[in-house]
């Protein structure tokens, strides 16, 4: 039996019209007429009887009010009563990235969510390799490259581009740079190459690096300290170059960037705590990402 045909008739019989039924329900007079005949037609017995003025109950009627008015008020109460508590996110929320954008892009979004999510706990884990989101209990990565197919879900929030910075008192050391073909007289600072990865480093006319280093935090305080000229991120350089202690060397000159993207796993819903954070994230991070790149 349908519970909305058993709602318009206890209205009905409340307010002993279909004229005030409708209008408290917000629904047409004539399909509240309807909806108590088909009611009457389901049962197989009259409920009601109408007169030009009002409507009246039969036995049947007061028979079957009595029966479902106590049921579905507290039917009622218990809904409202979800539906006026709002879920508050809380838990532990595990987010997996690399360290770069962990520190620079991450944690300050994390401080910001939790001033508006106080009861959820988040966990950073910040690895330079791609951990597995099952392995370590992850619930969210934000993993930079093409991905490869699978059965995680991934959201594309932006693209990481790079360019060759050096501190200011190393360039008044070692002379300026006017193209790239002066780069090989620089002390380079960038990662080696490794095979399946693109890289300033891996091509054949690139000279070799002074240092080689895989983490970009230590190229930026190599370079941030005088020792070369280092391709970096060109937001995780932003914050330098905006208080002078780095300086973008060969500005028109851009690496074709790798897609950064957000994995979840694929669980329908997820978490409040999870989708929140995750909200936040794919908000927040092209801002942030565009802001560090100007």
């Amino acid at each position: 039996m349908n519970l909305n045909h058993l709602t318009v008739f206890l209205t009905v019989a409340q307010t002993r019209g279909y004229t005030q039924a409708a209008r408290r329900l917000g629904l047409d007079k004539g399909h509240v007429s309807r909806v108590v005949r088909a009611l009457e037609t389901e049962l197989g017995m009259v409920l009601l009887t109408r007169t030009t003025r009002a409507v009246a109950l039969t036995a049947a009627g007061e028979q079957l009010l009595a029966k479902i008015s106590e049921p579905l008020a507290a039917l009622e109460s218990a809904t409202a009563s979800l539906e006026d508590r709002p879920v508050t996110p809380s838990g532990l929320v595990t987010v997996t990235t690399t360290p770069d954008l962990g520190r620079t892009v991450v944690a300050p979004l994390v401080a910001a969510f939790r001033t508006r999510y106080p009861a959820v706990r988040v966990r950073l884990l910040l690895e330079s390799s791609v951990v597995a989101l099952p392995a370590t209990r992850s619930d969210l990565a934000l993993r930079v490259g093409t991905l490869r197919p699978g059965p995680l879900k991934a959201r594309k929030l932006g693209t990481l581009e790079a360019g060759f910075f050096a501190s200011p008192r190393y360039l008044a050391s070692r002379g300026s740079m006017k193209s790239l073909a002066e780069l090989a007289r620089h002390d380079g600072l960038w990662p080696s190459p490794q095979a399946g990865r693109k890289s300033f480093a891996s091509k054949r006319d690139a000279p070799p690096a002074a240092v080689e280093c895989e983490d970009f935090g230590a190229l930026l305080e190599l370079a941030r300290s005088g020792g070369g000229v280092a391709l970096l991120p060109v937001f995780l350089a932003a914050r330098d170059v905006a208080q002078g202690t780095l300086v973008r060397v060969l500005s028109d000159l851009t690496f074709p960037g790798a897609p950064l993207s957000l994995v979840t796993i694929p669980e329908r819903p997820l978490p409040p705590r999870v989708a929140a954070l995750r909200d936040v994230l794919v908000e927040h991070v092209p801002a942030a990402l565009a802001t560090r790149s100007r």
